[in-house]
């Protein structure tokens, strides 16, 4: 009886060792406009709509137990600053003691202020209409959720559909895939590739093109069959790219070649792919169209498919 019970704990201090996961620690330096801070009630309410923030980005990553690790990003009160002036300039500013800056401006009232991120930094506008709307909404929270899961080496996912209607080639939209990385409002699911993409970037500060690049297969390999399950020889497949944010497909070909005796084809990915010094791939998806005799078939290759095999 003693002894059963002795083996039961082992087992259980097991499992618990074995679930513990590392914590990835980021430091954050927040600064905001003096505009906000007044219009939103002072400095004092400001910092516990911010600690308010920091609780949903940090349980954005962890609730879903989706990743390797235990993300914490902790915001640094001491570098707390109010500052008055053009944010897109506060943006650009150096921050060597700090891994991550978020500049928050309710009210992007200059033409220079663009909202983003770039990678290192967080400029979160969201612009503060006759005070029903400001930078610490439920929706404003999910968009800096979203910058942060750049901020951790995630693409944007959106930048990879097409409308139907700037489909040339067969009226198919591409819709992309459920993540925050593609609509984070009301959004909590990370999907595989974000997930895959994070992970791999563990606790390193990363620059999504470098990833995006890293995780591109060396090879893309296709095998053509008829609806009876038959290999299909000479098959032509012809690839249309989808560049970013550009929500179409191109109606130049940047690739075509034809399957083999056994219905199979193999070639390198750079061919459709080709990496490049901006977003790390040239394109992050193609529109492809196989043609056999009468027999027309098409199908999607974006990056968050095709990326997830490597």
């Amino acid at each position: 009886m003693k002894l059963r019970h002795l083996v039961c704990a082992a087992l259980l201090l097991f499992s618990i060792a074995a679930s513990a996961q590392p914590i990835y620690r980021f430091s954050v330096k927040v600064g905001i406009d003096c505009e906000s801070v007044d219009s939103l009630g002072g400095v004092d309410k400001v910092k516990q709509k911010i600690e308010y923030m920091f609780k949903r980005v940090n349980k954005a990553f962890n609730h879903t137990r989706q990743f390797d690790a235990v993300y914490d990003f902790e915001v640094d009160w001491e570098a707390f600053y109010i500052y008055d002036g053009i944010s897109a300039k506060e943006v650009k500013k150096p921050h060597p003691n700090h891994d991550y800056l978020v500049i928050i401006d309710g009210y992007k009232s200059h033409p220079e202020e663009v909202g983003g991120s770039n990678i290192l930094t967080v400029y979160h506008s969201r612009t503060h209409n006759d005070r029903f709307n400001d930078p610490f909404n439920e929706g404003a929270i999910d968009g800096i959720i979203h910058e942060f899961g750049h901020g951790r080496g995630v693409p944007d996912i959106y930048a990879m559909k097409v409308d139907a209607d700037k489909n040339p080639i067969a009226p198919i939209a591409c819709d992309g895939t459920r993540c925050i990385m593609n609509y984070p409002y009301g959004e909590t699911f990370w999907s595989e590739y974000a997930v895959n993409m994070i992970n791999l970037a563990e606790d390193k500060m990363v620059e999504i093109d470098n990833l995006v690049a890293d995780m591109l297969p060396k090879n893309l390999a296709f095998k053509v069959m008829d609806p009876n399950g038959k290999p299909v020889r000479d098959a032509e497949l012809t690839f249309y790219p989808v560049v970013w944010y550009s929500n179409s497909v191109s109606a130049e070909p940047v690739y075509s070649t034809k399957t083999g005796c056994d219905g199979e084809v193999s070639f390198d990915t750079q061919k459709v792919f080709p990496t490049s010094e901006e977003f790390g791939v040239k394109y992050p998806n193609a529109f492809v169209k196989i043609a056999s005799g009468d027999m027309v078939a098409y199908a999607w290759l974006p990056l968050y498919e095709i990326e997830n095999a490597t």
